[in-house]
């Protein structure tokens, strides 16, 4: 019960507090990321690999959650026999007026029925009990939300058995002060 409560209220939150926009080297967001998830990645022998990742402008806050939050769904959806492999890469997109991050969180994990890719970013649903895994049922609507707050987008795919995949993408530099 808890863990909705707090769900919500990060859920209801993120839509009123703007946050100032400062420079973030995505690196170092990772790599506090993976402090954060240490016992669980040790726990279950995981693998996360990533290519150098450049600076963005956003939130700090709102940023390491959206990642957060994709790198812990991959090591907790993974599979019981296999250790969990995730990997982040990225490409640098350009349209006509600006620049874009283009980042894949992709694992190895139970993975994502193509008819849930959508379905997935609505609030408090679950495609699992949580007998099978815990969880409020917020952590990718979450993701959407700071996504969409930093004038990105954000997407899942995936293979039920093999894997699932979300992609983030995300402004190089923000057009405001604030998010």
């Amino acid at each position: 019960m808890q863990s909705i409560v707090e769900g919500i209220l990060a859920y209801s939150t993120l839509n009123k507090k703007t946050q100032p926009v400062e420079q973030i080297s995505l690196d170092d967001i990772i790599e506090n990321i993976k402090v954060d998830l240490e016992l669980i990645i040790n726990e279950k022998g995981a693998i996360l690999i990533k290519d150098a990742l450049p600076d963005i402008q956003g939130a700090p806050i709102l940023i390491h959650q959206l990642f957060y939050n994709l790198i812990h769904n991959a090591l907790k959806f993974s599979k019981a026999d296999q250790p969990p492999r995730v990997i982040l890469s990225h490409l640098i997109i350009k349209d006509k007026q600006r620049e874009f991050i283009e980042i894949s969180i992709k694992d190895n994990g139970i993975g994502l029925d193509p008819d849930h890719y959508e379905k997935i970013f609505n609030a408090f649903e679950r495609l699992h009990s949580r007998d099978q895994y815990e969880g409020n049922g917020l952590g990718v609507t979450l993701c959407r939300k700071i996504a969409l707050r930093h004038g990105g987008s954000i997407m899942a795919l995936g293979q039920k058995d093999i894997g699932a995949e979300f992609i983030v993408t995300l402004p190089l530099k923000q057009t405001g002060d604030t998010v």
